[in-house]
């Protein structure tokens, strides 16, 4: 077995360095769609991405801020195809969540906005290539580090680019956080999104009631179909989460629309449903539907390719001296879409903790210096 790049104690050694740059990291607020912000966190990682040895490539994100590619040479030379290490510098808390969330450490955990999902992962990632170009080595194959800035709003400027160099790729390892308790994430959730309007005709509701047909009554009945497509063996749900309607109580209403979420584990299911909804007819045949959305991510689902990657994982945490389950997450991620298009795809190695998205946001300050050494081994060895 090929003795670790970088050893747990010289990761423990580099404690004060990881906090320093999580502390930088999260206290620039950047949530998705401040431009200022993330352009401020973007120039920080690329001073940390050259620092560690990589060359920076930006893409410009209009409305968004900009998309990093940290380019990192391979050290070794048969052959091997790239890795691509994906994640993204955007959070879903608001500018000012710090003056109710600060940075700080108390009780073994490092507490700020944006800690656990997800710069912490990428701190545990860029300390990991700095100790290895430090030391003078680096990654086996040639790794190619993307960062975006659009994540927590679906990836609607990334995708593209996530789904090109996913293609020119081997693997993925995606530095999201890991489920609470330390597991990897081999298998997300897809999601897709849609939105069911009604067109009815109005009428008084008390003169002459006969004459209309209610857009409300007609999306009332519509959310019992729909909602009768969840299947809870195969693990899809489906939540029908914002309903409007009508103008006023004494019109039949002419308007009606609902919004409706699909999680889905495999790309049949996600199949099923979404014929399913496209293929809804009205009950009263004076009423028309229409259906906006789609899928947004398929599922990543496990294949032979990335259970290797899973085990390779596993097989490192076990010689640093801990356990990486095998998770699952309801929520999707930029895995999903790496995945989709045929890269496989290992998600979920960020720093263990927990509270994504909500004021009690933390990651485990004894689990950092572990992720810093398995990225390391990893990067060192696929």
């Amino acid at each position: 077995m090929n003795r670790l790049p970088v050893s747990l104690a010289e990761a423990e050694s580099r404690a004060a360095d990881y906090v320093k740059l999580l502390r930088e990291l999260v206290e620039i607020e950047s949530p998705t769609g401040d431009v200022d912000a993330n352009l401020r966190v973007a120039r920080v990682l690329e001073g940390e991405i050259v620092d560690a040895g990589g060359r920076v490539e930006r893409f410009p994100a209009p409305g968004f801020g900009v998309h990093l590619i940290g380019r990192f040479p391979g050290t070794s030379h048969d052959g091997l195809d790239s890795m691509l290490l994906l994640g993204h510098m955007d959070t879903v808390h608001n500018v000012g969540t710090l003056g109710r969330l600060p940075f700080s450490i108390r009780g073994g955990r490092i507490y700020g906005p944006g800690s656990y999902d997800m710069k912490g992962g990428l701190a545990t990632s860029l300390l990991a290539l700095r100790l290895l170009t430090e030391k003078g080595s680096g990654p086996a194959s040639d790794l190619s580090f993307l960062i975006t800035c659009d994540e927590e709003r679906g990836s609607p400027d990334s995708r593209a680019l996530i789904e090109s160099e996913a293609k020119l790729h081997r693997a993925a390892v995606v530095v999201e956080p890991s489920v609470p308790g330390g597991a990897a994430k081999c298998r997300r959730k897809g999601v897709a999104a849609y939105e069911l309007s009604v067109r009815g005709n109005p009428a008084h509701a008390g003169i002459e009631p006969e004459r209309g047909a209610s857009a409300v009554h007609e999306l009332a009945q519509q959310i019992t179909t729909v909602c009768g497509l969840a299947r809870a063996g195969a693990g899809t749900t489906i939540n029908v989460g914002v309903v409007a309607g009508g103008t006023r109580e004494n019109v039949v209403a002419e308007f009606a629309h609902c919004t409706i979420d699909v999680r889905f584990w495999t790309r049949a299911e996600a199949e099923r449903v979404d014929a399913a909804l496209h293929a809804v007819r009205p009950f009263d045949e004076r009423c028309t539907l229409s259906l906006a959305g789609g899928i947004n991510r398929w599922a990543l689902e496990e294949t032979p390719e990335s259970a290797r990657l899973f085990h390779a994982a596993r097989s490192i945490a076990d010689e640093l001296g801990f356990e990486i389950g095998a998770g699952e997450s309801g929520g999707a991620s930029d895995a999903n879409i790496a995945a989709a298009v045929g890269c496989p795809t290992l998600d979920g190695l960020g720093p263990d903790g927990d509270g994504a998205h909500t004021l009690d946001e933390y990651i485990l300050l004894d689990d950092v210096p572990r992720r810093i050494a398995l990225m390391a081994a990893l990067f060192h060895r696929l």
